[in-house]
């Protein structure tokens, strides 16, 4: 069994770096699992690839990286692609190609319960505007809380993907009613109407939320905890939040912390998973790329034994 499944998109990152472009594993979920495995999690990838080149060589890279692609499925669909592009302060724009590309394609009936067995799984709300990839994220749900795992719930808002805000705000008030942890950053939860709907939709959960360079606040029933960013130049904001997603998730893992446990609400085990989760993502955006920086991991890896 994995200790964590991530399930959701997985593609090809296209960066510029002057006149030229290279390729990179991209989608939030399949940098947060690159970036569990580097850190020594057990971790699966549960989303659609091409059944094309591009889809068995990023089959192939994410495999390289020590993560189980077994929950990989092989679409008839291509395989998705994001340009990219920075500003002067490294903060991204992204250009998807991804119209009824694989990872856009999952449905329910190419989930089987084995891809959802692990301790935690992660889900992201950049999966909710296609109803049928939708449907799919809430049955894997319902078979992780089967095999009882514990959910994190990633909100990454893409207002423009929606057809109103009300269906935004609807769908995504669902996945997060249904979380063990919430993560999600100051504009994203404001986007959904800020902390009132983490009140009224999310009041069971262990709610984490980060602000850029600004501390990450994290809060479970009366017990509130705030961290300082490490100050770190951002050359490459692109995979800054799914590094600090990994890290709280790989605090759960290795603080052996199960759903209901008293531990989510433990101001000292909350302190030191923001600050794992901001030691990955001050080095995800130190380089080009959501997981180049993801090296030298030591220290971070030792920080995870202490838990």
């Amino acid at each position: 069994m994995s200790e964590v499944a991530c399930f959701g998109e997985v593609l090809w990152d296209i960066f510029q770096d002057g006149d030229d472009f290279h390729r990179a594993i991209g989608g939030a979920i399949a940098n947060a699992a690159v970036d569990l495995a580097r850190v020594g999690i057990k971790t699966r990838l549960v989303g659609g690839i091409g059944d094309d080149r591009f889809g068995r060589e990023l089959d192939e890279r994410v495999r390289g990286e020590g993560v189980d692609t077994s929950g990989l499925v092989a679409l008839p669909q291509r395989t998705g692609l994001t340009f990219i592009t920075r500003d002067s302060k490294g903060e991204p724009t992204f250009f998807f190609y991804r119209q009824n590309s694989a990872d856009m394609s999952v449905e329910a009936k190419h989930l089987t319960p084995k891809m959802a067995r692990a301790k935690w799984i992660l889900v992201g709300s950049s999966t909710l505007p296609v109803r049928k990839l939708r449907d799919a994220t809430f049955h894997f749900i319902r078979m992780a809380r089967r095999a009882g795992a514990g959910i994190l719930v990633d909100v990454n808002v893409r207002a423009h993907l929606w057809r109103s805000r009300a269906e935004m705000i609807r769908e995504s008030a669902r996945l997060v009613r249904a979380a063990d942890v919430v993560k999600g950053s100051v504009p994203d939860i404001r986007a959904l109407g800020g902390e009132p709907f983490l009140k009224r939709h999310a009041s069971r959960a262990l709610c984490v939320i980060t602000d850029g360079q600004r501390p990450a606040r994290a809060w479970k029933d009366d017990v509130r905890v705030r961290r300082p960013a490490l100050k770190t130049k951002c050359v490459d904001a692109t995979g800054g939040g799914d590094a600090f997603v990994a890290g709280i998730l790989a605090a759960l893992v290795r603080g052996n912390v199960r759903p209901g446990s008293d531990k989510l609400g433990n101001a000292e085990f909350l302190a030191n998973a923001l600050d794992i989760g901001h030691s990955l993502g001050s080095k995800a955006v130190s380089k080009v790329g959501a997981v180049t920086g993801l090296v030298n991991l030591g220290p971070v890896r030792a920080k995870l034994r202490r838990l």
